[in-house]
């Protein structure tokens, strides 16, 4: 189990989301998530999938331009967009890893929530409605 995270239903329409199971300090890691880098050939094949929801871009200077894109094994797979987040990602390409961490303080059973356009204050229409 993890330490920060548990996955709750939020509902039929959101689906799943990522909540703190205690409270969480700003500042303090609350995931590293490894990643699998995806083949641009291999990619083609997933945008028409559900799984094309769960990746990232994935820039690695040192793999360019083959691998675009990334999906990650973890459980921050269920953290959610809000233009209010209140965690970063920061890319470890040296580890192949995400690293979510909390921009203020969060009160145990609040959802955790990233800006899915990798900046906080970026306001960018999303691909899909936001709530």
């Amino acid at each position: 189990m993890h330490e920060y995270i548990e996955v709750k239903l939020i509902s039929e329409k959101k689906g799943r989301g990522a909540f703190a199971k205690k409270s969480i300090k700003k500042d303090t890691i609350v995931d590293v998530a490894y990643v699998v880098p995806i083949p641009n050939k291999e990619y083609k094949k997933i945008y028409k999938t559900i799984l094309y929801n769960y990746c990232y871009i994935w820039e690695d200077p040192e793999h360019m331009p083959a691998f675009r894109n990334a999906i990650t094994l973890s459980v921050s797979q269920f953290i959610n967009h809000s233009y209010e987040p209140n965690l970063k990602y920061l890319y470890d390409y040296e580890n192949k890893a995400i690293e979510f961490s909390a921009i203020k303080d969060i009160s145990e059973g609040e959802e955790l929530t990233v800006n899915y356009n990798g900046l906080v204050e970026d306001q960018s229409p999303m691909w899909f409605e936001v709530e």
